[in-house]
């Protein structure tokens, strides 16, 4: 009697499942509908929670908007710290999993999966497990649905927002909650806004706003959740099938990794300086489009950059499994493998911005941080790109160019992602020179070649190096490394970006060493 009437009303929404639901049929359903064995297609029970009666309010947020880097960018602030407010529209209703041996079983989970999380084992294969509560007996018919008892009461789940918003316990993650609502997008929605009552008599009703966050692998506060990119042919609701996984960092620990990799030398300075790629790949490092439960912390999971993520249990302070959402909290961070390749030293240093925007462009990021390579990254810096314009970049279009400086005259050629592709991979060599042979051509990611010279020091590629895009002063390119720190490689900057010949060596002998051919032609050869 001392719970709040607001408060024992969720409880009951939430054991109240939408639709009649028979035992046999909670454990057969799939987004297609009823499984059918004989159905390649539909044979398995993928389908696993079901939506409730809970429908959360609408909630406010507060938005603070800035300017920077030629675009406008909001954030999701307090309530009391803006005068601006959006009312985000709830997408949906409450969901709650229902656990049985068929779904740890076509996912390759085991039991102690579901102990992590809801802190009880399962006592038997046949069990059915509603939230964390242990369904009793078969279901009891009744003239409007079925009647299930359970052994315990089940509070509602809370979704990922939800869960770090929360100030109870001793972990916040406050900071990492500030920093992912720094990548909302509000659309105003028409439909939903007239939808409230009294909208369509003339009153005057709050504007509903979908909140999302696009360049997010999921979206904290939305109730259904997403398929896999790349996953087609499924019907718009899959809510029931697919859940999200999210690791937070603690505050302490999110704020000693900014000041480990953004802050100090010739670094961002802060995590609001970054450039706004860069604050993804963070936040998209600590979620994963798919649960996480133990088996996939020891073996590795991808998280939403596509890195595979190993954690040991010891590092876990908090745990809970959410209605959109697995959620786990640390007391260290987890480093980006953007930060710990070749890449590295690109994406954490201001002066090589310029080389790591056209990565971003080109798509090249997957490739340059693969784990078990031995790469040799060759690089110019902002400060040479700026002295022979090989590689320009307008900001405020995302676009490349490179200028061709003859005297008195230039011109201006475009780059498509193909070009900078091309660009960059050529200036990828596939393994380290083993400084033996006093010449070594290395294979290059472009399918041409790297030529090192071990006695000068010199690098460069099929053909001779030269100043400048399309330049005809030829250069000696003296690489040095500005980073071995790197697991897959070392990164190198170079001050002329080296060339490539594209003819074949019958035309190169031909036109190049006439004598030499003369008598491979005597020879027969």
């Amino acid at each position: 009697e001392d719970i709040p009437l607001p408060e024992l009303d969720r409880i009951v929404k939430y054991h109240i499942v939408q639709n009649p639901w028979s035992k046999n049929q909670l454990r057969s359903l799939d987004v297609f509908g009823w499984i059918d064995p004989k159905d390649l297609t539909n044979n398995e029970p993928r389908g696993y929670k079901r939506e409730t009666l809970l429908l959360d309010k609408n909630r406010k947020y507060g938005i603070k908007g800035e300017f920077r880097n030629f675009r406008n960018y909001i954030s999701i602030v307090d309530t009391l710290s803006s005068p601006w407010i959006r009312n985000e529209a709830t997408d949906s209703r409450k969901y709650a999993p229902i656990f049985f041996k068929e779904y740890f079983d076509i996912y390759e989970l085991s039991s102690s999966d579901y102990e992590f999380y809801f802190n009880r084992p399962i006592e038997s294969p046949a069990d059915m497990y509603y939230v964390g509560a242990k369904v009793i007996g078969d279901e009891v018919f009744a003239e409007n649905g079925f009647v299930y008892k359970i052994d315990r009461v089940v509070e509602p789940l809370k979704n990922a927002y939800q869960i770090m918003a929360t100030k109870e316990g001793p972990n916040s993650y406050k900071d990492f909650l500030d920093f992912i609502n720094s990548f909302p997008e509000f659309v105003y929605d028409d439909r939903k806004t007239m939808l409230q009552p009294g909208a369509s008599e003339g009153l005057a009703v709050d504007s509903l706003f979908d909140l999302s966050y696009p360049n997010l692998t999921f979206n904290i506060n939305r109730e259904r959740t997403k398929a896999p990119a790349g996953t087609y042919g499924l019907p718009e609701n899959v809510s029931i099938r697919y859940h999200h996984g999210l690791i937070a960092p603690t505050d302490a620990a999110f704020n000693a990794f900014v000041n480990e990799y953004l802050v100090g030398g010739s670094r961002w300075g802060s995590l609001r300086n970054a450039p706004q790629h860069i604050k993804r790949i963070i936040a998209n490092t600590y979620m994963s489009i798919n649960p996480i439960y133990p088996s996939d912390l020891s073996k590795g999971y991808y998280n939403g950059e596509l890195d595979i993520v190993k954690l040991d249990q010891s590092e876990i302070v908090q745990k809970e499994y959410g209605s959109n959402t697995t959620f786990i909290g640390v007391k260290n961070a987890i480093i980006p493998r953007a930060f710990k390749s070749v890449t590295g030293p690109i994406y954490l240093q201001r002066g090589y911005s310029r080389v790591m925007n056209a990565i971003e462009l080109a798509g090249l990021l997957p490739a340059l941080k693969r784990q078990g390579q031995n790469y040799m990254l060759f690089v110019e810096s902002d400060e040479s790109l700026r002295l022979d314009s090989s590689l320009v970049y307008d900001e405020a279009r995302n676009r490349f160019s490179a200028f061709m400086i003859t005297p008195g005259s230039y011109q201006e050629f475009g780059m498509t992602q193909s070009d900078l592709r091309n660009l960059l991979m050529n200036h990828i060599g596939l393994d380290q020179a083993k400084g033996l042979a006093r010449k070594e051509f290395i294979p290059n990611m472009a399918g041409n070649y790297l030529i090192v010279d071990n006695v000068t020091g010199e690098v460069r590629g099929t053909d001779f190096t030269t100043k400048g895009y399309g330049g005809s002063q030829i250069v000696q390119e003296i690489p040095k490394p500005i980073s071995n720190n790197a697991d897959n490689g070392t990164t190198y900057e170079i001050n002329n970006w080296f060339s490539f010949s594209s003819t074949d060596l019958y035309t190169r002998i031909s036109t190049n060493y006439p004598r030499f051919h003369n008598i491979m032609r005597t020879a027969g050869l």
